[in-house]
């Protein structure tokens, strides 16, 4: 048996860390052009150029990433649910991209300014979190897989040599 069983193949975690790269990225950008315009007393060209290409691929990178999340909670989520491990985490961090997918859609959609403001808030904070929350959740899964199997130490092509060579 696979001694790390939850662990998405290279692959896939690949193509997870590189469209959720591309949404942090995006998003943050576009969060700073803003910024920098409501900061300024006059027009900032680089930020009025800059934000809506930045937008646009914000939100592809966000329908990307809902389908890579989908593929995710097929193949991952699933395995580590019916054992059991990493709920938390895994839980909270299910949650809270789920917020971020709602508030990404409010900001869209809702025209009332106060509702736009808050959500706008709430997106951008969890937004700026998630690279930290999705750090703690492969990290404290590492530290779950050493507990279940201590022999298991490495990672990546040194991993299978050493499991193929026992």
């Amino acid at each position: 048996m696979n001694a790390r069983p939850f662990r998405l193949s290279p692959r896939h975690r690949r193509i997870v860390y590189a469209v959720f790269a591309v949404l942090f990225v995006s998003g943050f950008s576009w969060w700073f052009a803003d910024e920098a315009q409501e900061e300024s007393p006059a027009p900032v060209a680089w930020a009025e150029a800059a934000k809506p290409v930045l937008i646009r691929i914000h939100g592809a990178a966000a329908f990307a990433f809902l389908v890579v999340l989908g593929t995710v909670l097929a193949v991952h989520a699933q395995r580590a649910w019916k054992a059991g491990v990493n709920h938390r985490t895994g839980l909270l961090l299910g949650g809270w991209f789920g917020v971020q997918a709602v508030t990404g859609y409010g900001l869209l959609y809702l025209v009332a300014a106060q509702a736009r403001d808050w959500t706008g808030t709430v997106h951008v904070t969890l937004g700026l979190l998630a690279p930290v929350m999705l750090a703690v959740h492969v990290v404290r899964g590492k530290i779950l897989a050493r507990r279940r199997n201590p022999e298991v130490t490495r990672s990546g092509p040194e991993e299978k040599v050493a499991r193929s060579s026992n």
